[in-house]
């Protein structure tokens, strides 16, 4: 039995404009996600040579997989996809996600007016990017590392797993990317070396355990510039989830006031259906005005676990850049990239 082509199948599957992700089951069955729709169908020669296709396709992968396992895979046309295989209860599964071939810039991505410039500007702390699953967390840090690379130049380090983007050095910015499971044994172990190295800049792809959020805080805490992304569904809630991360039941007041302090922004972001594919919205938490100054009420606010003050502060700070959710929407209907 052969493989089945199954990179041919995605090439065309999302080359269609929207195409966000990809499923793929050993019972034959094809997913393709685009602009927020599933289309499904059938493939039976797919599951024939399910064990063949696998193996031609992720000839790396562990046996054990329960735990599930993520790659990247590059096609003829050295077009690239982030897979990752795990175990259900019909067999397995592939989730694909196809990955741009270049880093798009803040303006393609369509990223909130003056989020480049306040990166770029930042000499320490911490600069959360949350979404959920799919939403371009990677995408918005990839775009705001390579423009600061561009406008100021400096030393970046990235913890990745996998690494989904490629830097390039240029004359006046050079980049050290880690893979973990790869050139690094763990996050906190490759997070730990990198403050060794004198970064300009520390990105780490995704906050998911306790030691990984430890060590990002103390990066941010001892002035280092850490950008890096986190599940969460609203900016507001974003402290508190990194909080829960570091202490689950919250109640641990020292990682508040560090947080408090070293916390510079959060960018959350969705994708929703638009008239041309998928569109961002955004909503920005900035903790510094547009004279460079920290704001001291969304400190406190930290500090007090206080989420909804938080929040009720976005509104009323919206002269320094702030955005919410709905009016990132309203925009989007102004220009004409969603319905009214």
């Amino acid at each position: 039995m052969t493989a089945f082509p199954i990179l041919d199948l995605l090439e065309q599957a999302t080359a269609q404009p929207g195409t966000t992700d990809a499923t793929i089951k050993s019972t034959g069955t094809v997913a393709v996600c685009r602009n927020a729709s599933v289309s499904v169908t059938n493939i039976p020669a797919l599951a024939e040579s399910w064990s063949e296709t696998v193996a031609a396709l992720l000839p790396q992968r562990p046996g054990d997989v329960r735990q599930g396992y993520t790659t990247i895979v590059k096609d003829a046309n050295a077009r690239r996809y982030r897979m990752t295989i795990s175990a259900n209860r019909q067999g397995e599964a592939i989730s694909v996600r196809p990955l741009p071939k270049s880093i798009r810039s803040p303006e393609e991505l369509r990223l909130p007016d003056g989020l480049k410039e306040y990166f770029t500007r930042l000499q320490g702390g911490l600069f959360l990017v949350g979404g959920v699953t799919g939403s371009g967390k990677t995408w918005t840090l990839a775009s705001l590392m390579k423009a600061r690379a561009a406008d100021a130049g400096g030393k970046f380090i990235t913890i990745e797993s996998p690494i989904e983007f490629e830097y390039e050095d240029t004359t006046t910015a050079v980049f050290h990317q880690r893979e973990v499971g790869v050139q690094a044994v763990s996050y906190s172990a490759a997070l730990e070396d990198a403050l060794q190295e004198k970064p300009n800049v520390l990105m780490v792809q995704e906050i998911r355990r306790r030691e990984e959020a430890e060590t990002v805080l103390a990066a941010a805490l001892s002035g280092h510039v850490v950008a890096a992304s986190i599940h969460a569904y609203t900016a507001s809630t974003a402290p508190q989830r990194f909080l829960g991360i570091v202490s689950p039941n919250l109640e641990d007041f020292g990682a508040r006031d560090a947080l408090a302090s070293c916390l510079e922004a959060v960018v959350l972001q969705r994708l929703i259906p638009g008239f041309e594919g998928l569109v961002p919205i955004f909503e920005v938490l900035y903790f510094r005005n547009d004279r460079g100054e920290r704001l001291a009420s969304l400190e406190r606010l930290v500090r007090q676990g206080n989420w909804v003050g938080l929040r009720q502060e976005m509104e009323v700070s919206k002269r320094f850049g702030m955005l919410q959710w709905e009016d990132s929407l309203a925009q989007r209907r102004r220009e004409g990239l969603v319905p009214l």
